[in-house]
């Protein structure tokens, strides 16, 4: 399992924190027998390849690895790694959540301007980083499907967001939707699911 994990030059990717080296490791400690070592590698890929909603070019290249962990037989804590992958599938650029206002616009501007940088350059390069983050997510984002039912509620929501931003998979993530609806009795789960309803359906007349 994770055979691959070394063909990726991870040292040349980025995550929130700069060079993405640690993430590797990271992934592998997910195959620990060790509840404490999975729940630490889970607490620092929630803290680097996604950190408070924003994605990274790291973030596309771990999808894969962490979609074979989601489907192999006898992988522990499969309900955290579905959320790592729901949040990692509804997630956004930096500069989308930092440079939106005119306050973060100016600023930012500011910093790209003295290393020579524009915003919109580094806007472009960002959205076509975020692109490859979806449609790694994309590729198997059906595995998630199961975690509507997850008894954590926090897990249903995220899967639920996820399942909002994909219309190419409108097809069966709608009826999906609709039948959590349906059984939900969590109010801010309830709303993720009448959310994502709401964009699949736009997506599908």
């Amino acid at each position: 399992m994770l055979e691959d994990l070394d063909g990726v030059d991870w040292a040349s990717l980025e995550h929130a924190y700069g060079e993405a080296a640690d993430v590797p490791d990271l992934l592998r400690a997910l195959l620990s027998t060790d509840s404490e070592v999975r729940e630490e590698a889970v607490y620092e890929l929630f803290g680097n390849i996604w950190h408070q909603g924003t994605v990274y070019p790291a973030s596309a290249a771990a999808v894969p690895f962490l979609y074979e962990l989601l489907t192999a037989p006898d992988v522990r804590d499969k309900s955290n790694i579905a959320h790592l992958l729901a949040c990692i599938a509804d997630g956004v650029g930096y500069l989308e959540v930092h440079a939106v206002d005119e306050r973060g616009e100016a600023d930012w501007r500011k910093i790209l301007a003295e290393s020579g940088k524009t915003l919109e350059r580094e806007m472009e390069q960002e959205r076509a980083e975020i692109d490859a983050v979806h449609r790694a997510a994309s590729a198997g984002l059906r595995h998630l499907l199961p975690y509507l039912n997850d008894s954590e509620p926090e897990i249903r929501q995220a899967v639920a967001a996820a399942l909002g931003n994909y219309p190419e998979h409108a097809d069966w993530a709608l009826p999906a939707l609709e039948a959590a609806f349906r059984m939900e009795m969590d109010e801010d789960v309830r709303e993720a699911l009448s959310e994502s309803q709401i964009r699949q359906a736009r997506h599908r007349a």
